[in-house]
This record gives C-alpha cells, sequence and structure tokens, in this order.
C-alpha cells in the first residue's frame, strides 16, 4: 500500500502531516497517518501500541501518546484505512484525483486493538464502523433503491470503477489526526463543544490544515476535484487554491439523500470533472 503512495506521488503529503511541531497547540495525537520509509511498517509495534491506547481510553487518560521506534511511523499503512485501501487498488499512477474532505476522525482509543485493525486496512468495506464509507460509494456508483442508498457496497465493485476509472481516491480529514484517548466524538464530556470545531478554532491548526491541503493540490498537478461537507472545509479548500469544489452541506452517514443529488443532478461524474 505504501507503494501505492509512490506511484501517486502522495508520499511528501503523508510526510507534511507527520512532521514534527505540526499543528501547534492540538489536542489530540498525530499519529494516524505514516510516514515512515517503504518497508518499515512495524506491525508488532502497531499492535502493541493499540492495545495501550485502549487502556488508556478505559482510564480516560487524554494525554496518552504512542511510542514508536521510527518517528513518522503511524497506525495506517499511509494516509488511513480508506485511502490506503483506494490507492492499492490503482495498477498504474493516477492521471487525475478526487479528494473527500470530511472532518476529524476517531479517538486513538477507538481503532481497535486485534487483527481486526489489519483486516480494517486492508478491506473497509468489512464490518460496520462507519456508514460514511457505504454511502459514498452508493453515491459514486449511483446504487439507489426506491430513493435510498444500497448501502451495503462490495469491495469487488469498487476496486474495479477505481482501475476502469483511473483516478487517485483521497478520503482526508480536515482534521488529520485523532482525538485524544477517551475523548468522545462530542466533546470530552457531556454538553461541551465537539471536539473538531474547538480544534479549528486555533489558528496554527487551521493553517497547518490547510497547508497541507495546498501541498495535495500541488502534487495532484491541479487535476484534482474536492468533495466535502461543510462551508468551513469549502472555505479552507479555496484557500488553499482548490477551484473544483462540490459541498453536500450533510454528512454522508447522516443527511446524505439520493433526492439531493436527483434535484441539483450533482451525481458523481469521475472523468468528466476534468473534460
Amino acid at each position: 500500500m505504501l507503494e501505492g503512495y509512490e506511484a501517486a506521488n502522495l508520499v511528501p503529503l503523508l510526510e507534511t502531516i507527520r512532521k514534527p511541531g505540526r499543528y501547534a497547540g492540538l489536542y489530540g495525537v498525530n499519529a494516524l497517518t505514516n510516514a515512515a520509509p517503504v518497508g518499515s511498517y512495524d506491525r508488532a509495534e502497531v499492535c502493541r501500541e493499540l492495545r495501550r491506547a485502549v487502556d488508556a481510553g478505559k482510564r480516560k487518560d487524554h494525554a496518552f501518546v504512542p511510542s514508536f521506534t521510527h518517528p513518522m511511523q503511524g497506525f495506517a499503512y499511509g494516509l488511513n484505512p480508506y485511502t490506503d485501501w483506494a490507492l492499492a487498488r490503482l495498477k498504474a499512477t493516477p492521471t487525475h484525483y478526487y479528494l473527500f474532505l470530511g472532518l476529524d476522525w476517531y479517538s486513538i482509543s477507538a481503532l481497535g486493538h486485534t487483527e481486526d485493525w489489519f483486516d480494517y486496512l486492508r478491506n473497509p468495506f468489512e464490518g460496520s464502523r462507519e456508514p460514511y464509507w457505504h454511502n459514498v460509494w452508493a453515491w459514486i456508483l449511483r446504487r439507489v433503491h426506491s430513493n435510498s442508498w444500497q448501502t451495503r457496497i462490495t469491495e469487488q465493485d469498487a476496486a474495479g470503477f477505481i482501475r476502469a476509472d483511473g483516478g487517485g481516491f483521497i478520503f482526508h480529514n480536515r482534521i488529520p489526526y485523532l482525538r485524544p484517548a477517551g475523548c468522545e466524538s462530542s466533546g470530552v464530556q457531556k454538553g461541551t463543544r465537539p471536539w473538531y470545531e474547538t480544534e479549528w478554532c486555533k489558528p496554527s491548526v487551521r493553517q497547518d490544515v490547510i497547508d497541507d491541503l495546498r501541498v495535495l493540490r500541488s502534487l495532484a498537478g491541479s487535476r484534482i476535484v474536492a468533495f466535502c461537507t461543510s462551508q468551513e472545509s469549502v472555505e479552507a479548500l479555496h484557500q488553499a487554491g482548490y477551484d473544483r469544489v462540490f459541498s453536500w452541506k450533510a454528512h454522508p452517514s447522516k443527511v446524505f439523500y439520493p433526492k439531493m443529488f436527483e434535484k441539483e443532478s450533482n451525481w458523481f461524474r469521475g472523468r468528466d470533472y476534468f473534460r
């Protein structure tokens, strides 16, 4: 999978995200993205640190940070499970790119601590971790049944589509690091401000995120179209120089209905975006 990042010219993006000192003042852990050299992914260390993260979550130890031998080692093979899988499906260097920009990711203590994590990296269609993934692919493949998504998409169908299209599918989190161990999705405790809103208010975090997006656009040779779920993401993409930006105005795992695409003819168009 790391070779897929090399072929897609995206290793510099991984290195940028994992550069020491990035996202100054973050309340989180920059350890999902892996920028260690090809061949140095340490599976045993990842298993050990996933187990430690789960234990830290039980203690609500928000200061937990994983300990890896290589400073650029992360839990994913590359950017995250979705992108790892998608780039590994390509048989040649992509001629264009699609960026799907979300809000944030899990707490570091919620990734898992068994072989299930590696199964997930190889095939994120298995299991039911996140309906986002299946809903997005139902949209891409136009799998609609009675005005609702056919949400159980097979890995084989999606992989075949990627190879036929020839594009690099990049699924990226606007805030590319993990919530602290034991941190709930809506905040540290009930009634607090959502974690991602608090992080986005930090100028140093926001500027580095925009720089990440700018690096990605440059690596893609500007042959990239972006899809996102919020006005904050739209503004960040525009500041990073993206000129083809589509906002769903809803998170695909929640309010993401086929009728909104039928009304605005906003279906996924694949290579037609670049003609």
